[in-house]
């Protein structure tokens, strides 16, 4: 879906809004740059703290369903050479990446190491001082791990969660945390349950909030665990206990604490915040009806408690909406959106930006409007905000190539 210059209410299954664009003010991104050409390319995820980025993807071979992880690391306003990070081998395509205030990073991935579908392997791996580690393994041998999710905090240190199984018939939540410079301290076990969906925020103090659910279309609870700023976790919080078609919890963390969790129920979109370390009761995203709304949803808070949960409706008044959600305030009217839901991310300053297809949609902070870019080629397949940079990735620009382009934001 693409848009020029526009004023548009919205009425019908949302309350009134407006979505405002025009060349005068639409956001500046840079041509496409190629930053790696390899055979069978899949993947692209992006990371930046406003000065370093790093983009993770694979490299596959044309028999045996095959990937080998590879990175190229931005730093010092050039991108360097693609580095095979892990061997080729059965592979689950799934990738994460994360950049630390001091440039750091650590990238994850999961693979099957037979073809069975239950046989995942997770590892990690940390960039520092222009070099990538030796791939580390982090899940136990023989027993099945799901992909993790990583974040770092202000101090550069990593937190890495992930569903482990611990016997033929039991498995658990594990957490690691630790640093470049260090490695890893031993891991802890959050969690005697697993879901299959596990998403994790941390905050420059330390804080952190992990939640799991159900993946895909299936159904489950939507559980959080949060850590103080002292690096204790509490015990699970169920935020929703389990209804059909409950899955796929995102959550965002400001650096004050607030955190705000989304999930989609059957055709609807629910939420759950917290603020002075309490939970509010789940309830559903307001301006959407439910058995309106499908796909999936996404949510990112800005470093000051500020969120933006985006989802799609499916009937009616159909597209993709965002609604923005002040500290301490209450969800403002849904606006239509020319990209998204998914990936969102959003700066410390409060700059949000979302993309999809070919078509990238920025809210600067102290803006209340969104504003688009088209790209004339490639696919967009991940976007990463920093401190005063927006990253997208995009596929097809050239073949077999994973592109960047970038711009300034607050």
């Amino acid at each position: 879906m693409r848009f020029g210059p526009c004023s548009m209410a919205l009425t019908s299954l949302v309350a009134v809004g407006v979505l405002t664009c025009g060349p005068a003010a639409a956001q500046t991104w840079t041509s496409p740059q190629v930053v790696a050409t390899v055979p069978f390319l899949t993947g692209g995820d992006v990371a930046t703290n406003g000065s370093t980025a790093t983009v993770v993807f694979g490299q596959g071979v044309a028999t045996g369903n095959m990937l080998e992880v590879q990175a190229v690391v931005r730093s010092g306003g050039a991108w360097g050479p693609p580095t095979a990070l892990a061997p080729q081998f059965q592979f689950a395509e799934d990738f994460a990446v994360a950049v630390a205030p001091n440039g750091d990073v650590v990238a994850a991935w999961r693979y099957d190491a037979t073809t069975a579908s239950n046989s995942g392997v997770a590892q990690v791996a940390f960039f520092t001082a222009g070099h990538w580690s030796s791939a580390q393994t982090i899940s136990t041998a023989g027993l099945n791990a799901g992909m993790p999710s990583i974040a770092f905090d202000g101090q550069s240190q990593a937190t890495v969660v992930w569903e482990q199984g611990t016997s033929s018939s039991t498995c658990a939540l594990k957490a690691l945390q630790g640093s470049a410079g260090h490695g890893f301290g031993a891991a802890q076990t959050l969690s005697s349950t697993c879901y299959g969906f596990v998403d994790l925020a941390v905050n420059s103090v330390g804080q952190a909030v992990a939640v799991q659910g159900a993946p895909g279309i299936t159904t489950g609870p939507i559980v959080a665990v949060a850590r103080d700023s002292n690096g204790v976790w509490a015990a699970p919080v169920t935020l929703a206990t389990s209804v059909y078609r409950q899955r796929q919890p995102k959550v965002g963390l400001g650096k004050e604490g607030t955190a705000v969790v989304v999930w989609l129920t059957r055709a609807g979109v629910s939420y759950a915040t917290r603020s002075n370390a309490t939970w509010s009761s789940a309830a559903p995203l307001p301006g959407v009806l439910s058995g309106r709304a499908g796909g999936v949803s996404g949510v990112a808070v800005d470093g000051g408690g500020n969120a933006v949960a985006t989802f799609t409706l499916t009937s009616l008044t159909p597209g993709i909406f965002a609604t923005y959600k002040p500290v301490n305030g209450a969800w403002q009217a849904p606006v239509q959106i020319p990209a998204g839901p998914s990936p969102i991310k959003a700066s410390p300053a409060g700059t949000f930006i979302v993309g999809s297809g070919s078509t990238v949609a920025t809210r600067l902070a102290g803006s209340s409007t969104w504003k688009s870019t088209s790209f004339s080629v490639g696919q967009i397949v991940d976007v990463a905000a920093g401190p005063g940079l927006a990253i997208v990735t995009l596929a097809g620009v050239a073949p077999d190539s994973i592109a960047v382009s970038t711009a300034s934001v607050p």
